[in-house]
């Protein structure tokens, strides 16, 4: 088990939705409960930008969570990965703390995101068909991920395939990174829904939880959403903006991968 001087970070992208904040800081008052007595610290992984924007206004950046434990010695760092998928976010937050950890001649041990690598698909597949739960006659599911130029791409590529399976009705595209021509882009997704005569779609976030992304580019109302981009395509949108960590079988996926870090 963890020994006093252990330190738990929980890394996400972040956001400055306060309801997606909220989020993000309720599972932390949720891991310290399960956990009494461990040092739990969050870490917004996003580049910090000027404006509101995840990292630039507040004190749960990487390099702000970082900081706050310089100077310390035999540090156990355990480090929660919170990201959907294992892209540019995931990799530059890794080398930050393989650099502190060095520096500071402290053991770091990490939990890899939701979707590491093309084995975590079927996993990832079958938490969503049991969140989601039974679609509506007529009715299908369009998940949004984020989206990168990061080779991780592939692994939504790879999601969207194995929700064949479990989700038959479910469409995954991602907002960015794919042209109008790649099956992952919304303009794809509509067309396809269209073809096959669906005409209203639950909206629903693949992202840690539920931001600006998924309450403006999802579910907006602003030409080039993707709701309306699927009412161009005569298919009603129907927001259901619950993001991965307020979805209860993703918050014990979590829990229970933060207990193997733990016992690591």
């Amino acid at each position: 088990m963890p020994t006093p001087e252990t330190i738990l970070i929980l890394a996400a992208h972040g956001s400055s939705h306060p309801q997606a904040r909220e989020s993000l800081e309720g599972f932390a008052a949720r891991v310290r409960r399960e956990h009494p007595g461990l040092d739990v610290r969050m870490a917004y992984t996003a580049t910090p930008r000027p404006g509101n924007h995840p990292g630039a206004n507040s004190n749960y950046g990487l390099a702000d969570t970082l900081a706050g434990l310089a100077g310390k010695t035999g540090l156990d760092l355990r480090v929660q990965s919170l990201h959907v998928i294992a892209g540019a976010d995931y990799d530059r937050m890794r080398e930050a703390l393989e650099a502190f950890a060095a520096a500071a001649g402290a053991r770091l041990t990490m939990c890899a995101p939701l979707l590491a690598g093309p084995q975590d698909a079927p996993a990832a597949a079958r938490a969503l068909a049991a969140a989601l739960g039974e679609d509506e006659p007529g009715e299908a599911v369009v998940l949004m991920g984020h989206g990168t130029t990061h080779d991780a791409q592939d692994l939504y590529r790879v999601l969207a395939e194995r929700l064949k399976t479990e989700l038959p009705k479910a469409r995954l595209g991602v907002l960015e990174a794919a042209d109008p021509g790649d099956p992952l882009s919304i303009q794809a997704i509509a067309r396809d829904l269209e073809s096959c005569g669906v005409r209203s779609a639950r909206l629903v976030p693949l992202l840690t939880v539920a931001g600006r992304h998924a309450h403006k580019d999802l579910a907006g109302d602003r030409p080039g959403s993707w709701k309306s981009v699927l009412a161009e395509h005569g298919i009603a949108g129907l927001p259901d903006l619950a993001g991965l960590l307020e979805r209860e079988v993703f918050v014990r996926l979590w829990l229970e991968r933060l207990r193997t870090l733990l016992g690591a």
